[in-house]
């Protein structure tokens, strides 16, 4: 079985999302040769997960826009009778105390499994795990959640300031020390600033790394060797589909060369464990 830590379905309302999602990479990162996904239904995406032995998937909550809120994400993961989706609040919000609103409003309804955070909405931009998050540090940790915050090259070249260098992860350091029993996920892995995240993933024991769709990118064996050599038990599976088809992302990690039962931690065990999710 596979637990997929980062997906975005086409759930009610986010149908405009799902299908903005599968050029993304093309038009973002110059991707060249990607077949974009073809399922377009929800049922079409479950079955086609479903068959590559995909048996759980994390949505990212983004805000609270129409067309990615968390009240559609949280009215969807309501209708449903199992436990295939399993939602994070989006906490991108332009400042911190809108963060933490989200965060109360949406984890007494017990829908949710973890908080998502963008840092780049953050205005101003505020460095990574400054000390002004720390009210978001203590919601999600108030509410027994981890948080995902989502770190790549990409984040520091939008908007109206580029800074490259902002999705450096070790001024998560601070907060990881400081609040040691706050699990951290470090979404794209903060790509390509690897052995960044990995140092501080050595250092840190609450921190985890989520490479995805970076695994496969131009320095992302340093991923491998940290899970061969310390980080067996914190590195996360995740696709980001529809952005790349599943297969794409499934065969990024099968063609590594891992250890004797890595791959199977990371496409299973440690994000059951983080999640709760029955071994």
């Amino acid at each position: 079985m596979i637990i997929d830590f980062r997906m975005k379905p086409p759930i009610p309302a986010w149908e405009s999302l799902f299908a903005e999602g599968k050029d993304a990479l093309s038009r973002l990162l110059n991707l060249q040769g990607l077949e974009p996904v073809r399922s377009e239904t929800l049922d079409e995406v479950i079955r086609e997960g479903e068959a590559l032995g995909i048996a759980h998937t994390v949505i990212m909550g983004r805000g609270n826009e129409p067309g990615s809120s968390n009240e559609e994400l949280a009215a969807f993961l309501a209708s449903r009778t199992d436990d295939r989706f399993i939602g994070f609040i989006g906490a991108d919000s332009p400042d911190v105390a809108g963060a933490v609103a989200a965060i109360e409003q949406y984890a007494t309804t017990g829908l949710f499994r973890g908080v998502s955070i963008n840092p780049a909405v953050l205005q101003p931009r505020f460095p990574i795990g400054d000390a002004s998050w720390d009210p978001i540090f203590e919601a999600c940790l108030k509410h027994g959640l981890p948080l995902s915050v989502t770190l790549s090259g990409f984040l520091g070249l939008v908007g109206p300031q580029v800074d490259f260098d902002y999705a450096r992860p070790g001024g998560l350091a601070r907060a990881a020390r400081a609040y040691p029993d706050l699990k951290i996920i470090i979404s794209h892995g903060a790509w390509p600033f690897v052995s960044d995240a990995i140092a501080l993933a050595i250092f840190c024991p609450n921190v985890y790394l989520s490479p995805d769709l970076y695994l496969g990118f131009p320095g992302s064996k340093l991923y491998v060797e940290a899970a061969n050599f310390q980080l067996r038990d914190r590195i996360l599976f995740g696709t980001c589909y529809p952005n790349v088809p599943y297969d794409f992302a499934l065969s990024h990690f099968r063609d590594q060369e891992w250890k004797e039962g890595v791959l199977d931690r990371i496409l299973y065990r440690n994000g059951a464990e983080l999640l709760g999710i029955p071994l």
